[in-house]
């Protein structure tokens, strides 16, 4: 079972306010004005967090939530789903309210300190379209890069040894890594890119619903890495606020490919009934990211044949003990 009433603490609706109206001001004016998320925030007290005793409860509540998305005109459903709109009316309370719980909850369970916890959660597809070009461009830092990112894909490693060597991330400013990087086609770019990171329009990020948690580092969440213990305390605890793990180890091993991720946890309620939208929705989400996309072609060539695949390789269910 879950509900608004069942195990809300009194008393802490202003501070979890606060600490919306905070996670706004980080995720910045634009991202709140095109995804719809935390106007709510703004209005005085939000509603206490729902709580999840078990799958059946998850499955309950998604089901709510794809009756608001049925309801609603599929053409703005669509363009919330892929990062130019806003969230159904009914939606981006309950998901302030359940990220800053869980949030909330980390930061106490860890002994971490809240602003720590949460470091990144709504992306538009405008942003996300940033992040996309500045790695499929490998531009390098202070040239409108950001340093290193992603994962060197096993196939691309053993294909250059010299030049890659065992560095686990591709470096824009290392000079042998853009020989590597130059010489690849514009599908080969796409598939090492998209083992960490997604194009704009596909993100889960554009929801509200996706959130990454203290640190995006591959190499610190692994079982002996200084993540290990967050990541603990998540798979034990996350579920209790209707959270799953997105990326799994079974993500890592299915075709194509996406890398796990310890880090980033979605809400369950929301983020399955969109698949359950996109599914049923296929040409109306097809041609907003034909859209998105039009403005280069060339480099989404690959992800443009393979985004359900990678829309819907995720985990879909919580995970309860």
């Amino acid at each position: 079972m879950q509900g608004t009433n069942d195990g809300s603490v009194p008393g802490r609706h202003r501070r979890r306010s606060r600490r919306g109206f905070l996670l706004l001001a980080t995720a910045g004016a634009g991202a709140v004005g095109t995804a719809g998320i935390g106007w709510s925030a703004f209005g005085g007290e939000t509603p206490p967090p729902r709580l999840f005793h078990s799958q059946r409860g998850v499955d309950r509540r998604q089901r709510a939530i794809t009756a608001v998305l049925n309801a609603a005109d599929p053409a703005a459903v669509a363009a919330w789903i892929t990062g130019t709109g806003t969230a159904p009316d009914a939606i981006p309370a309950e998901l302030d309210t359940q990220v800053n719980a869980l949030a909330d909850a980390a930061a106490t369970g860890t002994g971490t300190d809240r602003d720590a916890v949460l470091v990144s959660r709504v992306r538009t597809a405008a942003t996300q379209r940033t992040i996309w070009d500045r790695k499929y461009d490998f531009l390098r830092t202070g040239s409108g890069g950001a340093g290193t990112f992603g994962v060197i894909t096993d196939e691309t490693r053993a294909k250059y040894p010299a030049e890659l060597g065992s560095d686990p991330q591709w470096d824009p400013d290392k000079d042998s890594h853009r020989t590597v990087w130059e010489s690849m086609t514009p599908d080969e770019r796409q598939i090492e890119i998209l083992r960490t990171s997604t194009a704009p329009g596909v993100s889960r990020h554009h929801l509200g619903s996706d959130a990454d948690f203290f640190d995006t580092t591959p190499q610190n969440w692994t079982d002996d890495g200084p993540q290990a213990a967050h990541y603990t305390w998540l798979r034990a605890n996350a579920a209790r606020y209707g959270f799953l793990q997105t990326y799994t180890a079974e993500s890592a091993q299915a075709s194509p490919a996406i890398s796990q991720e310890r880090w980033h946890w979605s809400y369950a309620p929301v983020a399955q009934a969109v698949l359950g939208f996109v599914r049923a929705n296929d040409d109306l989400i097809v041609g907003a990211l034909d859209q998105l996309w039009s403005y280069d072609p060339a480099r989404f060539t690959y992800i443009r044949a393979n985004w359900r695949n990678y829309m819907f390789h995720v985990n879909e269910k919580a995970y309860f003990g």
